[in-house]
């Protein structure tokens, strides 16, 4: 399959799942229209539209024959999916703040950072970044261990 049609055909299913997600918000029960089902909508229409943007570029630009490749390095592709697993393992007993501030430094070093400070600039900004968007605007309370 020519990677052309391989990404357009995966961001239209993108987008539709991104509809159906925003949709189903609006079954949610009473508390949840005000608190889950923001953040449901809001993470929707984030995915559409990225993936519509996504999809704008690419019809733009034409790509030649390029062919599908899922990975030049099987390696590392299994060892960020080893590395999601274990993720998902320490969401539940480390909840979330902990579990990606161990994650995201990992993974990067992983996919070639070696800058420690670089690293943790990053690890702290997208932990500021969910913690003001997802509890200060939103007011969604992401799992966590209590410290107080």
């Amino acid at each position: 399959m020519q990677k052309k049609w391989a990404d357009r055909a995966l961001l239209v299913v993108f987008i539709l799942l991104a509809a159906l997600l925003y949709r189903s918000a609006a079954d949610y029960p009473g508390i949840a229209q005000t608190t889950s089902a923001k953040y449901v909508r809001f993470l929707a229409v984030f995915i559409g539209v990225l993936c519509l943007a996504q999809l704008g570029f690419g019809l733009m630009r034409e790509h030649g024959r390029e062919v599908l490749v899922l990975s030049e390095s099987p390696r590392r592709f299994f060892g960020l999916l080893v590395g999601l697993v274990l993720f998902a393992i320490a969401f539940e007993p480390l909840g979330f703040y902990l579990s990606a501030a161990l994650f995201i430094p990992a993974i990067g070093w992983m996919l070639g950072y070696r800058r420690p400070l670089v690293l943790a600039l990053t690890t702290a900004g997208v932990l500021g970044f969910v913690y003001v968007v997802f509890v200060q605007l939103l007011s969604v309370r992401l799992p966590g261990i209590e410290i107080f």
